[in-house]
């Protein structure tokens, strides 16, 4: 009877809300409950993330940051928008200040004590791709995929500081509950329990495996609803693919031992380019969003048997601007039911609001079981925890700012030229045994750093790629104060999403190369005043970090590896860069790359590394690995490339970012994420040698050389440079 009555209620209020519905859209089969009539916010764009606070509705839309009030829940009526803060994916709302994550571009505060005029208040360059987001008490938590989470003070939201990390099998979201921060880890498909209650020093207390892979988290009182996709984990493997999507239920009483009470499972389907899925609770129901799939309305009054009552499925073209549709052919065929992905879902009051990846805002009514949740009153971490980098044997520390964190460093004579974020590119002169600054190249952001000759490449987010003239630098920086001197620039606008993460320069080489963590590289001419496209090439997976060669192999051949997309060699001798070779068979996930050796290639290859040759490079499921010298026996890969063995691909602990010195025939790899540094003696090839292997106190970027020495640039840990 009660499920009965449940059920009417759902079609009693898809009734009352009929004459003003104009969208009917719903799977069939009636195992996902009645058909839900819902609507569109008329005039919205494509909106990422919802959140409710104090009366207004906030969206991350249009890439920027919209404010809805909500003072009458059917009506929302638009009074303030920012943009300007990049490729934005989730929000939270603590007091005045929203704070929003926007994967390459970082953590930004933005000001929304005046909602009609909401007002950007800082930026923070966290530790890598930030996706998931909560905030508490002064304290961001922010999911950074395969990077795991990280705990940043935002207490002062116009000066953010970094705190502490943990690993995680790819943290895509997070939720804060009494000092616990519970993490959904994508492709491992786990729910990662971590203690934040000293934020300083952050301790996993349990992981819960999950029948697909891990997203969106919903924690009321004991008991925790998370949100699965994708593939399934359990059953027969030909039976897996698509088949994850669903909604759990776990028992979390006893925080470290939490207990699988049910799930419930929605439409099969795969569809990558829209990975998101969130739960949220209202009493006695859940509103599941599931990506194309759709939004289901889960009767949890039962927490051992949750059943769907009701679902909807946004449309594939927004009713009410035809150019807002789905860009993808496999959703826009009229013969599958699915439509846009559903982003985010936020719940008011009697009223649901949902957000269409690229349509925009809809929105439904459930009197009754719709109410604006309020978290009850909780435990708060502990106050002031700072971020303590400690020392590293055999390294000296230099510069370690825990807002802005040193991603590269470039070494040109005697002198080091490390990115510090918003603090611009300072030089160091390495000849000093002080290590001194001697110059300070004073840009807005400044993400990377290479050198071709006497030019100075670095790349500068919203601001593109400044190229300088650095070619006075040795005699200026004796003076002191030596400025690099801008000679010609990149702008924004011919780079994807307009924001440059990663640049590629190489001594006797008219062509630069170019990232923005997307899909794409691209090539430039800068042998003229004017610098000319020269090539844009595109591939599998996207190139979330500094995954090319630092120099040529031959003189001529740039070696880039692609995460979980195999790799590309090309040759920048010629009028025109060429890639001459591509194959996209995985070999590494989000921690590998090329070096340059000699006439040959070294990449990492499948927890281990491979020798090439770019002349005649052989497929790369023909590499033969090895394992590093002193390292971890090499992981077991899935001998195939399918969508699924790419996402599950093991993440070895030994490979990385790569450097070799052809001076002192060392090879140094930096496992950005352990924040593992490696140094190896190859002047034996076939025999290499450990030298020593380094725990940061951070995230590790590409290493470079100074007369044998190593440098690393280490995130929030500074600049660290062998003694």
């Amino acid at each position: 009877m009660k499920f009965l009555a449940t059920f009417l209620s759902v079609l009693l209020a898809a009734c009352a809300f009929a004459e003003t519905a104009k969208i009917k859209n719903s799977h069939s089969d009636p195992r996902y409950g009645a058909p839900i009539e819902f609507s569109k916010v008329e005039g919205t764009k494509g909106t990422m993330a919802l959140e409710i606070s104090g009366g207004k509705l906030y969206a991350l839309e249009d890439n920027g940051l919209s404010v809805y009030d909500i003072s009458s829940p059917k009506q929302p009526k638009k009074i303030g928008f920012v943009k300007g803060m990049g490729n934005v994916r989730q929000l939270k709302i603590m007091g005045n200040v929203a704070f929003l994550t926007s994967r390459q571009c970082g953590l930004w505060s933005v000001d929304i004590s005046d909602p009609s005029n909401p007002k950007i208040l800082s930026h923070f360059d966290t530790a890598e791709m930030a996706t998931g987001l909560d905030v508490a008490d002064g304290y961001a938590f922010i999911g950074n995929r395969v990077f795991g989470v990280q705990c940043v003070d935002v207490s002062n939201p116009k000066k953010m500081k970094h705190v502490s990390s943990v690993v995680t099998q790819e943290s895509q979201s997070v939720y804060y509950r009494d000092g616990i921060v519970y993490s959904g880890d994508w492709g491992a498909g786990e729910i990662t329990a971590i203690d934040f209650s000293d934020p300083a020093n952050p301790k996993i207390i349990s992981k819960v495996k999950l029948d697909g892979y891990g997203d969106g988290i919903d924690v009321v009182g004991d008991f925790l609803y998370a949100s699965t996709g994708q593939h399934k984990k359990s059953g027969p493997k030909e039976l897996r693919h698509g088949a994850g999507h669903g909604l759990e239920i776990f028992d979390i009483s006893d925080r470290k031992n939490p207990k699988k009470l049910s799930r419930v499972e929605f439409p099969k389907i795969y569809f990558g380019p829209c990975d998101f899925w969130t739960p949220r609770v209202s009493g006695n129901y859940c509103f599941a969003s599931d990506t194309v799939n759709g939004v289901f309305l889960v009767d949890i009054s039962d927490k051992s048997n949750p059943k769907i009552i009701g679902n909807f499925i946004l449309p594939k073209i927004a009713p009410d601007d035809s150019s807002l549709k789905i860009i993808y052919k496999k959703i826009l065929d009229p013969n599958i039911p699915q439509g846009d992905a559903v982003a985010s879902i936020a719940v008011g009051d009697g009223v649901l609001y949902v957000a269409g990846n690229f349509t925009g805002i809809y929105m439904a009514e459930f009197p009754g079981i719709a109410k604006i949740p309020s978290k009850p009153a909780e435990s708060s971490p502990e106050r002031g925890a700072k971020f303590s980098p400690g020392k590293v044997e055999g390294f000296k520390a230099l510069i370690a700012d825990s807002s802005n964190p040193v991603r590269a460093v470039a070494v040109k004579g005697d002198l080091a030229y490390a990115t510090a974020s918003h603090n611009g590119v300072l030089i160091f002169n390495l000849a000093d045994k002080n290590t001194p600054v001697v110059g300070h190249l004073k840009c807005g952001y400044a993400t990377d750093v290479k050198i071709s000759d006497n030019i100075l490449v670095v790349a500068e987010g919203f601001d593109g790629v400044g190229i300088y003239d650095i070619s006075n630098a040795p005699a200026a920086s004796k003076k002191g104060g030596f400025t690099p001197r801008e000679i010609a620039r990149i702008p924004r606008e011919r780079l994807w999403r307009g924001f440059a993460q990663n640049v590629w320069a190489f001594d006797g080489c008219k062509f630069i190369g170019a990232s923005t963590a997307g899909p794409a590289i691209w090539f430039f001419d800068i042998s003229g005043k004017n610098p000319r496209p020269a090539l844009s090439q595109n591939g599998s997976q996207l190139l979330y970090n500094d995954y090319g060669a630092r120099r040529l192999a031959s003189g001529k051949y740039f070696g880039l590896n692609r995460h979980c997309g195999g790799r590309m060699i090309f040759d920048l001798s010629g009028a025109k860069p060429k890639m001459t070779f591509y194959d996209d068979y995985p070999l590494c996930s989000q921690t590998g790359s090329v070096a340059a050796f000699g006439d040959k290639l070294i990449t990492m290859c499948r927890g281990g590394y491979a020798f090439d040759d770019p002349k005649n490079p052989a497929p790369n499921k023909d590499l033969k690995r090895h394992p590093f010298p002193g390292g971890d026996k090499l992981p077991k890969v899935a001998d195939d490339s399918s969508s699924r063995a790419r996402a599950e691909f093991p993440q070895g602990s030994d490979e990385g970012l790569a450097m070799y010195d052809e001076h002192s025939k060392k090879l140094a790899v930096a496992n950005r994420v352990h924040g593992v540094v490696g140094v190896y003696d190859f002047s034996e090839p076939e025999n290499p040698k450990l030298l020593g292997k380094y725990k940061m106190p951070s995230n590790a970027g590409v290493p470079d050389f100074y007369k044998g020495r190593v440098l690393v640039p280490c995130g929030y840990a500074g600049l660290m440079i062998q003694e």
